[in-house]
């Protein structure tokens, strides 16, 4: 471990600690390989200043993307959906979160029902609540969305779409197996249901199961943003709809109502990553430090029940006493360390998990992480 340390050091340009000096491992970022990224994110750049006339780049909305955008995401997304879609199908939009707002309005609307896993990304909550949505939890466990349930939830609720993370969950780090992945595709069929697919965590795995969007394209709206691997200030997310029509209805009508065109800059910026194919060498440095990264946390927290799967930006953690992941929570801030709980994710009445979610890639260096990990081991270990 100590000679991987010296290595490949990674050190983010801002501060991970909160204004009071406390260490903040409630975060689910990656870590900005700066030794790899900064190289790669200046040569693009400095291509964009080469080669675009500035105030026509800026001169103007980018709407659902240039050709050049809109080829650059079919590449992106290639990475997942083994080929490259036709650009027609892409649209290029202000991060996951703006997609994500206009696909719920578009499909559901107001009055509308939309299904998401029983834990999810916390950001759908408020996006449903201000579109006037209701969110139907699915249930999961260590094997990803569980059929039955989603089935059950068809019936009962008619949901328009299915809004879900199947590879890496975020909080619980599950993917929902290839088997199962199957047997949602044939219920979703069956009840005339969307899927909203946040694919976000799934580039960082080397053995992830094939989308919902290659299982049933005709019915998936596809989400690929940069932000958890490459960097989350890029602010750029593809996605992909069932064909070039759909993308145009859905995305054009909010172009005077909403915020979910990508700025130029960023836009075209990150074009240059990923038509250079630069955007690998930055993937694959992210994923070697996270493989650091996790090392460090078995070996720190070793004999504390620890869910977590390779890639994942983040640990899950449960606790088998009610109310141990607050006093737990309670003890680490006490230290400065913040950890995050189970309760923000989730989804109508379920009871919260007694868990915590231990982000691994916000702090700045592997020693800020082994001096957080090595806090939240000794306030386990007096609970426990």
């Amino acid at each position: 471990m100590n000679d991987a340390k010296t290595t490949h050091e990674v050190l983010r340009q801002t501060d991970p600690t909160l204004p009071d000096g406390s260490l903040n491992l409630s975060g689910n970022l990656p870590p900005i390989v700066a030794d790899v990224f900064e190289e790669r994110y200046r040569r693009a750049l400095s291509k964009l200043m080469r080669q675009e006339q500035l105030s026509s780049l800026v001169g103007s909305h980018r709407f659902t993307g240039t050709e050049n955008d809109r080829r650059a995401g079919s590449v992106f997304v290639s990475l997942r959906l083994g080929l490259a879609p036709d650009v027609k199908r892409v649209v290029v939009t202000n991060g996951t979160q703006s997609a994500i707002d206009r696909l719920f309005d578009s499909i559901a609307g107001r009055g509308g029902v939309i299904a998401a896993e029983e834990l999810t990304y916390p950001a759908i909550k408020p996006i449903a609540t201000r579109l006037g949505i209701r969110l139907c939890p699915v249930r999961i466990d260590g094997d990803g969305i569980m059929p039955d349930s989603f089935s059950d939830v068809c019936q009962r609720e008619r949901p328009s779409a299915f809004y879900t993370l199947p590879t890496l969950h975020n909080p619980t780090t599950a993917t929902t197996t290839l088997v199962r992945r199957r047997a949602i595709v044939d219920i979703a069929r069956l009840h005339n249901v969307q899927f909203i697919e946040d694919d976000i965590y799934s580039i960082l795995p080397l053995d992830a199961p094939p989308p919902f969007a290659t299982l049933a394209p005709e019915i998936s709206w596809y989400i690929l943003g940069t932000a958890k691997s490459l960097s989350p200030g890029l602010k750029v997310a593809y996605v992909v709809a069932p064909d070039g029509v759909a993308a145009g209805r859905v995305f054009w009508p909010g172009v005077k109502s909403t915020y979910w065109m990508p700025a130029p800059l960023n836009a075209e910026t990150t074009a240059n990553l990923v038509l250079s194919g630069d955007v690998k060498a930055i993937i694959g440095a992210v994923r070697l430090e996270m493989s650091y990264r996790h090392e460090l946390a078995r070996e720190i927290l070793d004999g504390i029940p620890v869910t977590t799967r390779p890639g994942a930006l983040n640990l899950w953690v449960r606790m088998p006493t009610p109310g141990a992941r607050l006093e737990i929570a309670k003890l680490t801030q006490s230290r400065n360390v913040i950890v995050g709980t189970g309760d923000a994710f989730v989804v109508g009445d379920c009871l919260p998990p007694e868990a915590l979610r231990i982000g691994l890639g916000t702090v700045l260096t592997r020693d800020q992480l082994s001096r957080g990990l090595e806090v939240l081991r000794e306030a386990y270990r007096s609970v426990f």
